[in-house]
């Protein structure tokens, strides 16, 4: 752990130095912590080193020596500017990150991140598997089988390669040099990443209250602690704060937050700092693209209605990471494969004219156009045009999954979002639910800075267009797919509940009693959040995965049996190494979950994925008789004496059994291999080929 310590240390640091050198060339005003500024522009320098190397799927080794050279000149400095940095960091908001990192710690040691269920093992094999890997990402990032990509969403973001980049140099000095044990992938993907995103977050949602420039310190204090404490401590963001994933929502609110203070303080330098921005969040989550549209989206509304000066110009400078993603995207697309040169050769041709004569003449056209007729074409035409796609796609394609009905699910029930819409939610939610809405409808009402009514444009069009329900069924058909629900991101986030709760408090300035009652709630929220965790009550921030951490080691995330197990496995495949030659990987079926986190390259014929998804299984029977059998669950009804056939057929190597889920097809399986190990839940077994 002391390694991992201070490999995050380090990035920390090198994040900080980055921030500061951004903030001398970019000659920007400074703004508290420097480390989510050089974070986000460590993001993207990784990302540009990285698209060549996974597009071509070419030697991870490219992004060892890229990480190594970027991370070494900032290191280099870093050191160079201590002190400065020691100074932006020497003062009583720090106590905050220490508190806040501290009780991150003390929390995640206790919880499980559902292994089984989740999509844990998708991120910490998509990690694993590109360790020390000639070809990255040929790969399905679930089952093992290599020899093809996976879905091209996982395919272009850099944040998991970054975590391939230190699984491997933490285990430099063990490997190369014998200083040190060698600590396993799974501890490093989820405490070292966990760690960098519990520090960037907290970080900057001090930066967030600094920014909205809160006289009242009692005030300030409070918003800052119910953000840290409260907002930041949803089970996501502690037991699946590894997730790239869970960058979405924290750079969406940095993202809005930049935009909000470059209208305010006439800043124009800000706008390369979005730019870097929509960057990070893109090379974290392919959800990214869509949330960062909307965002985008509304800015482009509000910078033409208002007439802003440069509103184009300055857009394509912003959006620049989305345009290259598009093409990067649209690549590995084999139904229409004209379109990504298409759009490569209309955004070389924009990006390289544009300061010629001709260019700015059309650029000034599309502004008159839009300056004229804005407002209706993104208030009236574009949402009545989604809306009408969405009654068709309603009407006339009943097959289609997301539909009206859809968009009223309880997706906090398998998603990483909360519930805003008081359906699904309990009490003590909904009196949150009660005052998120409160403000905005304050700010729909009340805006009156430049700055507040591109905050309020955002609000008007995520729920005209993003977040209307007659909408959202062709928002999900062209955009955003099924987790289109996720825009409601870009309406409460950790900057925009800090920023309407502190309208709210300005607007009942003059009533004490309304502003400490306020005080009082959001300060029994935390309280009460973090306390009914561990008492089994849905009140909690993250009761399921208290609950679930009781039942599995706590630096390791699975249970001490499952860890046993898999090491018997490495020893067998050990054994047996001479048989793997050529293109067969070690193929396996395993009760035991996360053993693609220690055994990256093994096939691994069923998965978690499986359970939900059945076209995904190779074999449905086959499925139905080597899956564990959870209590819930019906017995499977097939004839097990097929199942040797079935090895066979699919040249299984080994077995990982849950022998008391799975009686039958324990007692199936005797006849055709060799019981190696058995422990108090699991049998580990060698197939006879």
């Amino acid at each position: 752990m002391i390694k991992i310590l201070l490999a995050v240390g380090i990035v920390i640091f090198c994040s900080a130095g980055y921030g500061l050198l951004a903030e001398k060339v970019l000659k920007l005003r400074p703004s508290g912590f420097t480390a989510p500024l050089g974070f986000v522009l460590l993001l993207c320098t990784l990302q540009f080193c990285y698209y060549p190397v996974q597009f071509f799927n070419g030697s991870v080794y490219w992004i060892y020596a890229s990480s190594y050279l970027i991370l070494g000149v900032l290191l280099v400095y870093s050191l160079l500017h201590i002190k400065k940095i020691f100074e932006r960091y020497w003062h009583w908001n720090s106590l905050w990150i220490l508190l806040s990192f501290l009780v991150f710690l003390i929390v995640f040691y206790q919880v499980f991140i559902d292994i089984g269920f989740s999509d844990s093992p998708m991120y910490l094999n998509y990690i694993a598997q590109n360790i020390d890997n000639q070809h990255i990402n040929l790969f399905n990032l679930y089952s093992g089988k290599i020899g093809a990509e996976w879905d091209a969403l996982y395919l272009f973001q850099g944040y998991y390669h970054f975590g391939t980049f230190l699984c491997h140099a933490i285990n430099v000095p063990s490997t190369l040099f014998g200083i040190g044990g060698k600590i396993d992938n799974i501890v490093i993907s989820t405490w070292g990443l966990g760690m960098i995103y519990s520090l960037i977050s907290s970080m900057l949602i001090v930066n967030f209250a600094e920014g909205l420039k809160i006289k009242q310190k009692s005030i300030k204090s409070v918003l800052i602690a119910f953000t840290l404490f409260f907002s930041n401590f949803y089970y996501w963001r502690i037991a699946f704060a590894f997730y790239g994933n869970t960058y979405r929502t924290l750079l969406a609110a940095y993202l809005i937050y930049t935009a909000y203070c470059w209208l305010r303080d006439k800043e124009d330098q800000l706008k390369y700092v979005m730019m870097f921005v929509v960057g990070a969040g893109l090379a974290c989550s392919s959800s990214y693209l869509f949330i960062s549209f909307a965002i985008l989206f509304s800015l482009a509304a509000y910078l033409f209605i208002s007439h802003k000066d440069n509103a184009f110009v300055d857009m394509s400078i912003i959006v620049l990471p989305l345009a290259i993603y598009a093409v990067m995207m649209f690549s590995r697309n084999r139904d229409i494969p004209w379109v990504a040169p298409t759009l490569a050769v209309i955004f070389i041709g924009y990006y390289s004219l544009r300061f010629t004569g001709w260019m700015r003449k059309i650029i000034s056209y599309i502004e008159d156009f839009f300056f004229k007729y804005g407002k209706i074409i993104f208030f009236v035409i574009i949402p009545v045009a989604m809306m009408l796609f969405s009654a068709y796609v309603n009407f006339f394609k009943p097959d289609y999954l997301y539909d009206y009905a859809y968009y009223f699910n309880n997706h906090q029930d398998y998603d990483m979002v909360k519930d805003y819409y008081f359906i699904y939610s309990h009490v003590f939610d909904n009196i949150l639910n009660f005052i998120r809405w409160v403000g905005v409808i304050l700010i729909l009402c009340k805006a009156r800075s430049e700055e507040q009514n591109f905050i309020k444009f955002l609000f008007i069009m995520m729920l005209i267009l993003f977040l209307n329900p007659l909408a959202t069924t062709a928002v999900a058909y062209l955009i955003a797919s099924n987790v289109f629900y996720r825009t409601v991101e870009v309406l409460f986030n950790p900057f925009t509940e800090m920023l309407i709760i502190f309208v709210i408090f300005e607007w009942f300035a003059q009533r004490v009693w309304v502003k400490r009652g306020l005080m009082i709630i959001l300060c029994c929220e935390i309280i009460i959040g973090h306390a009914a965790s561990y008492y089994n009550s849905d009140w909690g921030l993250y009761t399921f995965h208290i609950n679930g951490g009781r039942t599995v080691n706590p630096i390791y995330k699975i249970s001490d049996e499952e860890i046993e197990a898999i090491h018997v496995l490495e020893s067998l495949i050990q054994r047996d190494k001479d048989r793997y030659v050529g293109g067969h990987q070690p193929t396996i079926i395993s009760h035991a979950e996360g053993v693609r986190t220690f055994l990256p390259n093994v096939y691994q014929i069923f998965t978690a994925r499986d359970y939900y998804y059945i076209w995904n299984r190779v074999d449905w029977i086959f499925y139905d008789l080597a899956r564990r059998h959870y209590d819930w669950e019906a017995p499977a009804t097939e004839d097990y004496a097929r199942s040797c056939t079935y090895l066979q057929d699919y040249q299984v190597d080994y077995l990982i059994i849950q022998y008391w889920e799975n009686s039958e097809y324990d007692r199936a399986t005797d006849a055709c291999s060799t019981t190696e190990v058995t422990t108090s839940r699991f049998k580990v077994k060698s197939v006879s080929n």
